[in-house]
């Protein structure tokens, strides 16, 4: 069929073509995702359990996408109980060993601890790029959690995105009901409930 040198020229031009080809409907395929969808994409996973002190608490997050704006901004993880009979927010816990790690592929690139605030635990981190690696969409927090008549089921955990540089969260109160950035106005964020 081919003789002497063609293969060697022709075969490299139609792999050059089939991968032009492929990688122009990879990118057509996919649809950009915003800042704002971002938690229609997110997937969480909570791991509750029950220790002779209290309750053991491991939350974990992935972006599957990243947003076409990039990553910027801050992002704030909250952790409280509530009251099953009343939904309210329990100040008689003690928490401990609040630890965030934020993960690139399988390696631990950033480790910190949570602030304990009157309400519960809030663990603050930046989402941004250093050198090809992405920091802020994979990582995970874990808690220890000591109270009377505690349960899984009155565990909250709430993760606050934003994405404009901003003054720092005041960091008050883990549920984020009312939110303020030291004092700076309109910052866009939403919190999405992990489950």
């Amino acid at each position: 069929m081919f003789r002497g040198n063609k293969p060697v020229l022709i075969l490299p031009g139609i792999l050059m073509l089939i991968m032009f080809v492929g990688g122009y409907q990879f990118l057509n395929g996919s649809d950009p995702i915003t800042n704002e969808e971002l938690q229609n994409v997110m997937s969480t996973d909570v791991d509750v359990a029950e220790t002779v002190e209290g309750l053991q608490i491991k939350a974990s997050w992935d972006w599957t996408v990243m947003p076409v704006e990039g990553l910027y901004g801050e992002d704030y993880i909250g952790i409280y109980v509530v009251d099953p009979a009343t939904e309210a927010v329990r100040t008689d816990i003690e928490i401990e060993d609040a630890h965030l790690e934020l993960h690139y592929s399988d390696t631990v690139i950033e480790n910190d601890e949570g602030v304990i605030v009157d309400n519960g635990v809030i663990f603050a981190f930046s989402n941004k790029l250093v050198e090809h690696e992405s920091f802020g969409n994979l990582g995970q927090v874990s808690a220890k959690i000591k109270g009377d008549h505690l349960s899984v089921s009155d565990i909250r955990i709430h993760l606050l995105h934003t994405w404009t540089e901003h003054a720092p969260l005041e960091k008050v109160d883990a549920t984020f009901q009312d939110p303020n950035f030291t004092g700076a106005a309109n910052v866009p964020h939403w919190i999405r409930t992990f489950e």
